[in-house]
């Protein structure tokens, strides 16, 4: 559904000087680092906003918002990127300890995660980037009480095992001020079963300096694309930590339905699930949840 099709409204003149204000740092950033010549092409910014509304059985009702910024700063180097990362609390609808790759801390249980910041602004410079391998050197701040330094480097490799699976493995380790340094691996095994649907395989583990233990996830995802504007996840997870003994913490079933609408860079999320989280006795209860997310992307 292309934006050609809808009359331009006061919401999507508001949408492109949102986009210009959001993206034109990135301009400016040329400019501060590196010559700036007018007219001269530059490469793409990615602006992305989510707030997410979940009605849960054990928790009630709560609200978290996630922001993200990519820049590129292409006066300097391709390779180069300024990277801007937001979340309001832990997501409780991942199966994995680390869902975003380039998440500085996500608590290993998040039936008990409280509000904390989560906000980081650094740079990212890519050593390598070949259709195979891509190696990654960050650096940056940890926003909070106290502000807290990071040097992280991750590797992304992908291999394909015949015409319809591929392999994906990502390590990483990120040493944080006053946190040490953490490693991270995930691996993923993909079959495209049709030209419309897709199977993914996950494996995550997370070892963290000051705890103890192996945090680790896996699911199991199907994807099937409804139309060319809508898209239907259904996954079957787990996760847990290996320390004080390797159990799991909690299972998980969920349905998620993406859709593209109204515009290009709008989308709407309804994601019911079942989750079975382990109490102190050991024994795991069925409680319901779902949750709604409205995305909004800026973009040049």
């Amino acid at each position: 559904m292309g934006e050609a099709a809808f009359e331009q409204t006061w919401f999507d003149q508001t949408h492109s000087y949102l986009t210009q204000i959001l993206c034109q740092p990135s301009v400016w950033f040329d400019g501060f680092f590196g010559q700036h010549r007018a007219g001269e092409d530059w490469a793409g910014s990615l602006v992305r906003w989510q707030g997410a509304y979940r009605i849960d059985e054990k928790d009630g009702k709560s609200y978290r918002p996630e922001f993200s910024a990519d820049f590129r700063l292409p006066k300097m180097d391709k390779k180069l990127k300024l990277v801007i990362t937001s979340q309001g609390r832990d997501d409780r609808t991942s199966s994995f300890p680390d869902k975003d790759p380039y998440d500085l801390g996500t608590s290993a249980d998040p039936d008990t995660a409280t509000r904390n910041d989560k906000t980081t602004a650094g740079l990212r410079y890519h050593l390598t980037d070949t259709r195979k391998t891509r190696l990654s050197l960050g650096a940056g701040l940890k926003l909070g009480n106290p502000v807290q330094p990071y040097v992280r480097l991750r590797l992304g490799y992908t291999e394909p095992l015949g015409s319809s699976t591929l392999l994906r493995l990502t390590p990483s380790a990120i040493w944080i001020k006053g946190e040490g340094t953490n490693r991270s691996l995930r691996v993923e095994l993909e079959e495209r079963l049709s030209e419309n649907a897709l199977i993914r395989a996950s494996q995550s583990l997370v070892h963290k300096q000051l705890e103890s233990g192996v945090q680790w996830g896996t699911a199991l995802t199907l994807f099937e694309r409804l139309s060319h504007v809508t898209v239907l996840a259904v996954e079957a997870g787990a996760r847990g930590n290996t320390q004080p003994s390797n159990r799991v913490e909690r299972y998980r079933l969920s349905t998620r339905l993406r859709s593209n609408f109204l515009r290009e860079w709008l989308f709407l999320e309804v994601e019911p699930e079942h989750y079975w989280p382990r109490d102190d006795q050991g024994e795991y209860h069925l409680f319901k949840a779902i949750t709604f997310r409205l995305e909004m992307q800026f973009y040049s």
